[in-house]
């Protein structure tokens, strides 16, 4: 049967629309990029410059492998591009923080490329969708603003692996649930993370595939087994044939990393350790022997977290049991009627179980359930409203991670855009005049993943809590971004004791400039250096208040003629003075001396000396 050019166009422009995406992620290639990037520049070397026995053990860098081995193949799989492209990027030793600009276009192509997986899987799951339908699917995901913020500045390969997800769950939405198994086998390979759906797809699998009586059952669950120890069997068995299974293992679980990761994810235990830092100094304040614990509670790296003061210390196999129990509702519903419509929300439950209560939990993780939800959001207007409310969330939460100036218009661009398309999209999707549309080609009129609003309110409709929370995030951002720093440099400038010609040589060296009235007053030997910034700053100063002079260069120190007379600012290396004014000669041998203030202005520094000629006047000039 040929496709109707009505269809064929609206394929077209779906694949225009990936295409634009596709160019947008080309323009962030130079932008900012987080130690990921090195992190993963490093894995390309490891791999291609060891052999596989080593690759879990190597600490050649402080950035070693975690992942599984599937994903240290496909490592390896860039590797032998990578060395053609720059074969220093691929050097064990020579490669540590190397990013050539090729090196950088190397990798940022490279996460590109692999998000074809993840427009096959959209492609895929929005086959059953019409119209506006259909491209608003492609939207939430292809244009993820959580995906470009990670993976195409941040630096990741999760749309890759979240492809692999949506592969799998279309797969098992179609009533293919041993591809739907073997997808999952091979992502829980390549991402370990990824298994707090494991026991999700287990009992599903159990209950819908392995059904039909005992022989039919027993004979399926043979097949799936098979499959899934085959999957397992292909990514491990290599390290196993090495004795290094214990070791891979040890990598990937590193539970010395503490409870939390080094930024925090949103989650539950970040209200437990406030409460712990709360009861901590209410107890020290009654006199209680509490230690306090530190601010940051975590530093991200193994045995870098602090224990808990009051509470009691959680541990993996708590967090563990927590996550097990909050799934077990969602189990217990697929346990009595495993529907394939429900899969998908089945599975961004379990994750978004995993991320409220999960272990060292990283804020990235949020995108294994909001990616999944922009599939269910479809279906109802109250899930799209949940997802709306979700979404945004979710990408402002992970705005620290770009923290540059210059990414700022980026990040937020990205995050109103988004809220912009998905607020238009879904008053089209469910308004009145298609609302039996949308009941018959989607949901179906008996369906019982249908919510049970749909019929009763079709507008898509945000809650006024909703809208108070996202009103809080905004309030949240300005004061941030804008009144915080305005407000308290207005009250620093009113209250503060320092005079004018103080603050303008505080951008040489706050530190220093804390000390230098005293140096003023009373000399210290100190060392000093030369720093060109001073130079210009100190330059311009002394053309505005014509109260400067510069004094005459010895002809010589050890029997040297000196150059040039030269205008240079003076920064002290150590944290203790400072000495400003002019530099008006630098001979070509230098012996050290110590500095000091004479009664005339006069200061010496290694080969230079400089003169004040009103110390007075100078001050009195920007006072």
């Amino acid at each position: 049967m040929k496709k109707s050019p009505k269809n064929h166009r609206r394929i077209s422009d779906i694949w225009w629309f990936a295409l634009v995406a596709t160019a947008v992620k080309l323009l962030l290639i130079p932008a900012y990029r987080s130690t990921d990037f090195e992190v993963h520049r490093h894995w390309l070397a490891l791999t291609h410059s060891l052999p596989l026995s080593r690759w879990y053990s190597d600490t050649t860098s402080p950035w070693t492998l975690d992942y599984p081995p599937f994903f240290a193949y496909f490592e390896k799989f860039l590797s032998f591009f990578a060395s053609l492209v720059d074969p220093t990027m691929t050097h064990l030793h020579k490669g540590i923080n190397y990013a050539s600009p090729r090196a950088i276009l190397f990798q940022r192509l490279s996460v590109i490329f692999s998000d074809v997986l993840l427009i096959y899987s959209t492609r895929k799951l929005s086959k059953d969708f019409k119209g506006t339908g259909k491209f608003l699917m492609w939207a939430l995901i292809i244009w993820s603003p959580g995906l470009f913020i990670v993976d195409h500045l941040h630096f990741q390969y999760n749309g890759f692996m979240l492809g692999m997800l949506l592969l799998s769950l279309s797969y098992l939405e179609e009533g293919r649930d041993v591809m739907g198994g073997f997808v999952f086998a091979v992502l829980l390979c390549f991402k370990h993370l990824f298994a707090v759906a494991a026991p999700v797809y287990f009992v599903y699998l159990f209950r819908h595939y392995c059904r039909g009586g005992f022989v039919k059952g027993s004979g399926r669950l043979v097949v799936m087994g098979s499959v899934v120890l085959a999957v397992f069997a292909a990514a491990y068995g290599p390290f196993a044939y090495y004795g290094q299974i214990q070791q891979v293992f040890r990598r990937m679980f590193p539970f010395g990393r503490g409870l939390c990761h080094a930024y925090w994810a949103p989650n539950f235990w970040v209200f437990y350790i406030i409460l712990d830092k709360l009861l901590a100094f209410l107890f020290a304040k009654l006199g209680f022997n509490i230690q306090a614990p530190t601010a940051s509670f975590t530093g991200g790296l193994v045995g870098d977290s602090s224990p808990f003061a009051v509470l009691p210390t959680i541990t993996p196999l708590i967090t563990f049991i927590t996550v097990l129990l909050a799934i077990s509702p969602c189990l217990i519903k697929i346990w009595r009627d495993p529907q394939p419509s429900m899969v998908t929300r089945w599975v961004a439950y379990a994750y978004t179980c995993g991320f409220l209560f999960g272990w060292h939990v990283h804020e990235k993780a949020s995108l294994h359930f909001v990616v999944p939800l922009s599939i269910i959001a479809l279906k109802s207007a109250e899930d799209a409203k949940h997802y709306f409310f979700l979404s945004i969330v979710s990408c402002y939460s992970l705005f620290p991670l770009l923290f540059e100036a210059q990414e700022y218009p980026i990040k937020v661009s990205l995050l109103l855009l988004h809220a912009v398309l998905m607020w238009f999209g879904f008053s089209s999707h469910f308004s009145k005049s298609k609302a039996g549309k949308a009941s018959s080609s989607v949901l179906g009129k008996d369906d019982k993943f249908r919510s049970p609003n749909a019929d009763r309110d079709v507008k898509f409709v945000l809650g006024w809590y909703g809208k108070a929370y996202l009103l809080g995030l905004f309030v949240v951002e300005i004061w941030g971004q804008f009144l915080h720093p305005i407000i308290f440099a207005v009250l620093e400038e009113r209250f503060t004791t320092r005079p004018r010609w103080k603050k303008h040589f505080t951008v040489l060296d706050h530190r220093a400039q804390k000390h230098l009235p005293s140096q003023l007053r009373k000399p210290e030997p100190v060392e000093a250096k030369v720093t060109s910034l001073g130079a210009s700053l100190v330059l311009q100063a002394a053309k505005e208040s014509s109260s400067i002079t510069t004094a005459a260069a010895p002809e010589s120190v050890e029997g040297n003629t000196s150059e040039s007379s030269e205008v240079l600012g003076i920064e002290a290396a150590k944290e203790s003075s400072e000495v400003l004014g002019i530099v008006s000669a630098k001979s070509k041998q230098s012996r050290p001396e110590k500095v000091g203030i004479k009664e005339q202005g006069e200061v010496k520094i290694p080969g230079d000396i400089f003169k004040v000629s009103s110390l007075k006047t100078f001050r009195n000039h920007w006072e």
